[in-house]
């Protein structure tokens, strides 16, 4: 079944300012249109930041699993290596402790994404969505995962939806802090865009973000989470108005291919443990018949 994509819109809610620690010093972060930032990490411990092989923050994810988060097909390609969970705000003096190595990714066999750079237009979207699993499952203890909600694009008209994600602080700072903003649906058509719903921000006299943000970040509906984030907000601007818009995932199409996937790594997992347990069993034989053949030896000769 194929989704064109309805569009939605955004409002703009209120300015708050977050004081922080870093290294040891007190600095006030200013923070635009988002709630405090701890509570907003504390309601939502599932959201997790992806990061590089230099440990530079590419994506956000969602914890869906004790060992698995989603984020979009376009950031699996990006390859990310590590984990950041249960952190409000993540620089490189984030404690060791909350970053994790990714064992392997997985991206949709139908994933196709094209992003033109230059007066940034997404040309095409397909089952952009991808799977992120840690080497050992230890997401559990830090956080749990979030509730995956049912719903399909026409479900979601007029709906108030949330995008929650990590972005930088500012023009200037190195501190990656989450960050938040909201949407609602309004209409929209684009033959090139499917299993999708997408947004569209509200003309206002004030951003709701200082630097784009939340690429790969879950969209949520009633706290739960029905789509996944194409594209950082405030990345994409329609040319004749020059109103900012968004396209999102949604995730309910994807349910039995993330749940065969989730299936197929517990497959794997009980495949090695069972390879693993013969192994075992054999050598611990080989070591009766030796230690057998031992006193028989003594014994007889």
């Amino acid at each position: 079944m194929i989704f064109r994509c309805p569009f939605i819109q955004i409002f703009v809610s209120v300015i708050t300012f977050q004081t922080v620690i870093v290294n040891g010093k007190t600095k006030t972060t200013r923070v635009n249109n988002w709630i405090n930032v701890e509570t907003l990490a504390e309601s939502n411990p599932y959201i997790v930041a992806l990061l590089n092989i230099d440990k530079q923050y590419i994506c956000t994810g969602s914890v869906i699993d004790k060992s698995i988060a989603v984020t979009s097909g376009n950031c699996v390609s990006s390859k990310p290596r590590y984990i950041v969970v249960g952190a409000s705000i993540f620089s490189p003096k984030t404690n060791k402790n909350n970053i994790f190595d990714v064992s392997y990714t997985v991206l949709h066999s139908d994933y196709n994404f094209e992003l033109r750079a230059e007066d940034p237009n997404v040309t095409k979207m397909h089952s952009n969505i991808g799977l992120v699993f840690v080497s050992r499952p230890i997401l559990e203890v830090f956080i749990p995962a979030v509730e995956i909600g049912d719903f399909y694009a026409e479900e979601l008209k007029e709906k108030k939806l949330n995008v929650i994600g990590y972005g930088p602080e500012n023009d200037s700072s190195n501190m990656i802090v989450l960050q938040q903003q909201a949407y609602y649906q309004a209409p929209c058509s684009n033959p090139k865009w499917y299993y999708c719903i997408c947004g569209m921000e509200y003309l206002s006299h004030e951003d709701t973000y200082v630097q784009k943000f939340g690429k790969g970040a879950p969209v949520l509906y009633d706290s739960k989470l029905i789509g996944i984030s194409a594209a950082p907000c405030g990345l994409l601007t329609l040319r004749a108005t020059g109103i900012k818009y968004n396209i999102f995932t949604v995730i309910s199409p994807y349910l039995l291919w993330i749940q065969k996937n989730g299936l197929n790594q517990t497959t794997i997992q009980r495949a090695t443990l069972t390879s693993n347990t013969v192994r075992a069993s054999i050598n611990l034989i080989h070591i009766v018949i030796f230690v057998i053949l031992l006193f028989i030896s003594k014994v007889f000769f």
